[in-house]
């Protein structure tokens, strides 16, 4: 399985309008990882204060057709494991 780590676009995009003088909170963690095997691709992302007081771990089929939808975890771990089934 192959693994890649960069900066979310969505991120760049929050912090870009904060220089614009946009007082808009982040809701993307700074990092986006893309998990990639001959079964697929999984991308994962953290949502910091997504909700009041709630943040998580967000994986989504990117390639394959894995699931559907989204699918949340409370720790990076458990999505990371969930990941390993799914490719």
């Amino acid at each position: 399985m192959k693994i890649t780590k960069r900066i979310h676009p969505a991120y760049l995009e929050f912090e870009k309008a904060k220089t614009h003088g946009l007082n808009v909170d982040n809701i993307f963690g700074k990092y986006q990882y893309i998990y990639e095997s001959e079964k697929g691709k999984i991308s994962l992302i953290y949502l910091p204060n997504y909700f009041p007081n709630e943040s998580f771990w967000e994986i989504f089929s990117i390639k394959g057709n894995l699931f559907e939808d989204v699918e949340r975890f409370d720790t990076k771990k458990e999505a990371e494991k969930r990941i390993k089934e799914l490719l």
